[in-house]
């Protein structure tokens, strides 16, 4: 499983990554341990605004790597409407069975695990 993730800092920026284990990831982001990003280290997160799930890391590396080129207006229209993805970034709609929105999930969910 990988998991491409938008989460947002205490100062309204967005940041964007992928993980194998979600769970892991947040809280190495939350608690600014040394694996963390050196973005969130230097940023509190706040919120986990969004999860995409798919089963093929390629397909989440290409999705994490074109949401970060968005510009923020983009990203946050996405975040308004996750099922479209694919046409956001644009790639393949054969893609799309295999990348699926998780808009519920939450920052509360995963740390402290």
């Amino acid at each position: 499983m990988a998991y491409v993730y938008m989460v947002r800092c205490k100062d309204d920026s967005l940041y964007t990554g992928i993980a194998k284990d979600l769970g892991n990831r947040m809280n190495e982001h939350y608690y600014k341990k040394k694996n963390g990003a050196k973005y969130t280290k230097s940023r509190q997160i706040q919120t986990l605004e969004m999860v995409w799930e798919t089963e093929d890391w390629s397909l989440a590396a290409r999705i994490e790597y074109r949401i970060k080129r968005l510009g923020r207006e983009r990203k946050l229209e996405l975040l308004q409407q996750p099922e479209r993805l694919l046409e956001y970034i644009s790639l393949e709609d054969t893609d799309s069975e295999k990348c699926r929105p998780h808009p519920d999930w939450k920052l509360e969910m995963f740390i402290g695990q």
